[in-house]
């Protein structure tokens, strides 16, 4: 018992000052579904605005309950958000991996063989093992953004949790 009083204690003041620093997040959430994404201050941020039509990216600065501001962007409603963008990190790092061979390991075979005075600069191993690589990272490059529109399927809204918000 005497071990499980501190331990008590400590999660009990864990618990108090994870409340205490709770700020408001944006959600971009599906009406009826569990598909939902949250944004805070801090975080980056992709979207076009129905104005306009630009991609404006940055990190959120300021959130409010009706709006948001982003850095080197004036502040906007969350009404005129048409399409939110969102990053896939599977299809960023397979794009990724496309690039460093294309830029890395090409070359330093090519210039391998060339040393070592082999005909063809080029060999047919060479398309067999980059080829399909290759190919995979430039179908990831296609699918790198999904597009949130919204409308019916997806909304934004703040979710504020009983706190506050400052300008």
């Amino acid at each position: 018992m005497k071990r499980k009083l501190p331990f008590f204690f400590l999660v009990v003041f864990l618990g108090i000052t994870q409340i205490s620093l709770t700020q408001p997040s944006l959600v971009l959430s599906k009406p009826g579904k569990r598909h939902h994404f949250y944004y805070q201050v801090g975080d980056k941020i992709t979207y076009m605005d129905k104005a306009s039509g630009r991609k404006i990216s940055g990190p959120i600065l300021i959130l409010t309950d009706s709006s948001l501001e982003l850095a080197h962007a004036p502040r906007i409603n969350l009404n005129s958000i048409s399409t939110v963008y969102r990053t896939r990190y599977f299809f960023a790092q397979a794009a990724a991996a496309g690039i460093i061979i294309l830029g890395v390991y090409i070359p330093i075979s090519i210039l391998n063989r060339a040393f070592q005075h082999e005909r063809p600069l080029v060999n047919d191993d060479l398309y067999y093992v980059n080829g399909p690589m290759l190919a995979v990272s430039g179908i990831s490059m296609l699918l790198l953004n999904r597009k949130f529109h919204m409308g019916k399927q997806w909304r934004l809204q703040v979710l504020d949790f009983g706190h506050p918000v400052y300008n």
